[in-house]
């Protein structure tokens, strides 16, 4: 239940690993010397692993906050047991709460570093697309060179200059805003504009064939196999987390209300604010207040269940189109790979949307 289904991702789609490159070096040579792409795998290490570090970040100040905020609850439904140390134990619940308390509204209003950690997660995803899109807009170059070494130069001169096509790293946190925005023409999915016009398909043959199989494995299977996991039964899945913490959420503003009423049906009985079951009865609610507000800050329900229905969406999505992949000839698989572009830009930009929305 707890297992985090995306703890061994290691993206080798893009084939960032060694292991990935040895093995389909071992199997595919050919494939190996046009697929492997060092300048852009060097450009993707330098978004991805502080994206993924910037999130975890995030996700460590919201548990963290939720901690302290649970702890000072639970010290202040202990206090009474304290004898002697009541008041310590109380000064310590409260001092919890604040710090709970002001974890989660640094963290709320920590807009740049929200928007630097979206900025460098859509750097990657751009610098991931740009790997197919070069290949899925230039098939007969990429399959011509699986076997002729002129063709390879050609493709490696090619490659070497879309990579300037992609936005520098510095300036993708100020243009954040404007990604959260919807996207107006799917024409933006495109790292290269030309490439908004889909090109001719190639001629038929066996070394396009094999080209087109790797990247059915790569693009296709890999992006299922990646919402697969994020649509887990996991704890870790948005979508299993949006019902634990509903639920959680719930409980805590039900024990919330509970005691609130608790306190004000004692003040009524003529019991004094400063007298000991008030005074655990009010501890109570501002601690279980507390945590609902630190809960939702790092896990908003209602995002996560976003989250969970767009991975569904993609889900299906992607599937249709390897379906059509499988199904059709030359023109139809291209078709397909580029439907998949647009796909996965757009659940991009949805992503971008949703959690700069919620910061």
């Amino acid at each position: 239940m707890f297992h985090d289904a995306l703890a061994a991702w290691t993206n080798d789609d893009v084939l960032q690993t060694e292991a990935a490159r040895a093995a389909l070096g071992a199997r595919h040579p050919a494939g190996l010397r046009v697929l492997d792409w060092p300048e852009l795998r060097a450009l993707f290490a330098t978004y991805d692993p502080p994206a993924t570090r910037q999130g975890r970040r995030d996700r460590r100040f919201g548990l963290l906050s939720v901690a302290l905020a649970t702890l000072g609850l639970i010290l202040a439904l202990l206090s009474p047991l304290a004898v002697g140390a009541e008041r310590v134990i109380e000064m310590a619940a409260a001092a919890l709460l604040v710090a709970g308390l002001a974890i989660m509204v640094f963290h709320r209003l920590g807009a740049q570093p929200k928007a630097r950690s979206l900025g460098q997660r859509f750097g990657a995803e751009l610098v991931r697309s740009l790997y197919f899109q070069a290949v899925a807009n230039n098939l007969d170059l990429a399959a011509r060179a699986m076997a002729d070494d002129a063709a390879l130069d050609d493709w490696k001169t090619a490659r070497a200059q879309m990579l300037a096509f992609l936005p520098k790293p510095e300036d993708l946190p100020g243009q954040i805003p404007k990604l959260a925005g919807a996207v107006d023409d799917d024409a933006e999915a495109w790292v290269l504009p030309e490439w908004s016009d889909a090109p001719k398909p190639p001629e038929p043959s066996a070394d396009l064939d094999l080209l087109l199989w790797l990247l059915r494995g790569q693009r296709l299977d890999g992006q299922l196999d990646y919402l697969q996991r994020k649509l887990s039964a996991s704890l870790g899945a948005p979508g299993r987390r949006a019902a634990a913490v509903r639920g959680l959420r719930l409980f805590l503003l039900a024990a919330a209300v509970v005691t609130g009423l608790i306190a004000g049906v004692l003040l009524m009985m003529g019991r004094t604010p400063g007298s000991a079951d008030v005074k655990l009865a009010l501890e109570v609610t501002v601690g279980a207040v507390v945590a609902v507000l630190a809960l939702g800050v790092i896990n908003d329900d209602r995002l996560l269940a976003g989250d969970a229905n767009r991975y569904a969406a993609s889900f299906t999505a992607v599937s249709k189109a390897r379906t059509r992949f499988d199904r059709g000839g030359v023109p139809e698989k291209l078709a397909a790979l580029r439907e998949v572009e647009i796909v996965c830009y757009r659940d991009l930009r949805e992503f971008v949307g949703a959690h700069w929305r919620s910061r």
